[in-house]
């Protein structure tokens, strides 16, 4: 699956960019995204199932903003950005449509 690897990249470069900061919610951070890309990398999760897998690492990163007045950078908040676009087009290929109802829920 070509999404799947473009997403782990897109994962990695966001992991790049906290590791070059050493703070405590970065290193956080850090493994929280190292574990979502371990278990990415693993063939049984396909499909549907990774936007799932990828979602708490962006919950994480907004609570960790949230809870510690946390500021990302242009270019963190660019990667995470583009790392949830990437898992819900991914996602959105595995979206069946019901009539009446215009979107996932």
């Amino acid at each position: 699956m070509d999404q799947k690897q473009a997403l782990i990249a897109k994962m990695l470069k966001l992991q790049h960019l906290f590791e070059k900061q050493q703070d405590e919610i970065s290193k956080a951070i850090v493994v929280k995204i190292k574990q979502v890309v371990d278990r990415l990398a693993e063939k049984r999760i396909q499909g549907a199932n990774i936007e799932p897998e990828v979602h708490p690492v962006s919950i994480f990163i907004r609570d960790q903003m949230w809870d510690h007045d946390y500021q990302l950078t242009d270019e963190q908040r660019d990667a995470l950005f583009d790392m949830e676009e990437a898992a819900q087009e991914i996602a959105k290929k595995f979206f069946i449509s019901f009539p009446g109802i215009s979107g996932p829920l």
